[in-house]
């Protein structure tokens, strides 16, 4: 009854740290540019971190993206890699927690880091199938692309994915009361609880 909301942010996500391995844009947010000159050792250990994410050696790159993190927490991205890689990784709540922590540490001195991290938060909520707060996830990621414009944005995908909820909303929302039905009896309105059927020959 709820299909499965394919959205690409793995891909979206590879794309990213592949750019930033190799030093290109394409779009994609790379350290050279989110980072100072000077902060030589955390732009190595978020590159280290991105190979081992390339080789899919996800706990080496959890490794190195914190120590990145230790070295300057207050920037956003090494939050923002470590949250992928928890995610690459299976541990859903501690990419949360990651990502939440970049959202912290992000804002308008970096709008486009911010954008990434609302929609992969966004994305997130729908893998959680927790649907009212996705909806608004997506409404925080237009609303922030909104005034923000970038190349590097997706506004369409948020507003096709809005689109789908609602609909997945409204389809569920129909069938509630056939499933209410269908829960409290069985076979087409047979009993499910004997002790609450009418004897046999009663009136």
């Amino acid at each position: 009854m709820i299909p499965w909301l394919v959205i690409g942010v793995p891909a979206l996500a590879l794309s990213t740290i592949n750019a930033m391995a190799q030093g290109g844009d394409r779009g994609a947010i790379s350290v050279e540019n989110a980072t100072p000159p000077p902060s030589g050792k955390y732009t190595d250990a978020c590159s280290q971190g991105n190979a081992r994410y390339a080789a899919r050696d996800f706990p080496g790159a959890i490794g190195h993206y914190k120590g990145a993190i230790e070295l300057d927490p207050k920037k956003p991205l090494g939050h923002y890699l470590l949250g992928e890689a928890y995610l690459a990784a299976g541990s859903v709540a501690e990419a949360e927690a990651s990502w939440n922590r970049a959202s912290l540490e992000s804002g308008e001195k970096d709008p486009a880091m911010r954008a990434r991290i609302l929609f992969v938060l966004a994305d997130l909520k729908e893998r959680q199938w927790k649907w009212d707060d996705a909806k608004a996830a997506w409404q925080r990621y237009l609303d922030w692309t909104n005034r923000f414009p970038s190349p590097a944005g997706f506004p369409a995908s948020a507003r096709s994915r809005q689109q789908v909820m609602e609909a997945m909303l409204k389809q569920d929302k129909a069938c509630e009361a056939v499933r209410r039905r269908i829960t409290e009896t069985n076979d087409g309105g047979v009993f499910t609880d004997l002790t609450k059927a009418p004897a046999v020959g009663a009136e």
